[in-house]
């Protein structure tokens, strides 16, 4: 049975003294947020499950949504941001899976359990979200880095493409997933989002920082490949 997950990221957040970690929404940030509950609080867009990293901008982002649509968000640890301990290591297994030993590994193990930094603790909680919501709708409302990682599990074969892209902030970015095969539906759909209050804002220190890792040309090449 097929379920609908959708990744929201966070709205519009300002650094305070230079930490993001702490990092509360802005006022923008909040009618992304408004904007966004509004969208799901209709029929057709209901959501069966919600939840939410536990980080302060993703929080108060899931909280103006679910004040919108009666619904708490359930709070998931493994959907945070990329951690520094975790950004060393990211950079080598991705600067290493152009090799084809790897590009196996990651294509046996798309949408499934795997052992990879930051997919492994995000697969980890979107494989047990989705088996408690079949044939359901639910959303998480997460981060820049946690939907690059998401995007690059289920479809490892785009995997430099993913990492160089930055959705927008409150962007919804959808899955059609029926076991371990996923379907992508749309990536950054921010049409809920009235243009005045769009805004892509650039992503935490270590997302950019492993991006780096992914070059501009083998991001175009995947894409020219596709067309």
């Amino acid at each position: 049975m097929a379920t609908e997950l959708i990744l929201i990221r966070h709205g519009n957040a300002v650094r305070v003294n230079g930490d993001y970690y702490h990092a509360p929404l802005t006022s923008i940030g909040q009618e992304q947020a408004a904007q966004t509950g509004e969208y799901f609080n209709v029929p057709q867009n209901h959501l069966d499950g919600f939840y939410s990293s536990p980080l302060r901008r993703a929080q108060e982002t899931a909280h103006i949504i679910g004040a919108k649509i009666g619904q708490n968000a359930v709070l998931r640890s493994g959907v945070q941001e990329v951690r520094l301990n975790e950004l060393p290591w990211l950079v080598i297994f991705e600067i290493l899976s152009i090799t084809d030993p790897v590009e196996d590994y990651l294509d046996a193990r798309a949408g499934g359990p795997i052992r990879w930094p930051i997919e492994g603790r995000v697969s980890k909680v979107l494989l047990d979200i989705v088996a408690r919501h079949p044939d359901q709708r639910v959303a998480v409302v997460a981060h820049a880095g946690v939907i690059s990682a998401t995007l690059s599990w289920y479809l490892p074969e785009k995997r430099w493409r993913w990492w160089r892209t930055t959705v927008s902030n409150c962007s919804l970015t959808r899955f059609r997933v029926e076991g371990n095969r996923a379907e992508l539906l749309a990536v950054n759909d921010n049409q809920h989002l009235s243009p005045v209050v769009s805004t892509t804002q650039p992503p935490t220190k270590t997302v950019e920082i492993a991006k780096e890792a992914h070059p501009v040309e083998k991001a175009l090449e995947f894409d020219k490949g596709s067309n």
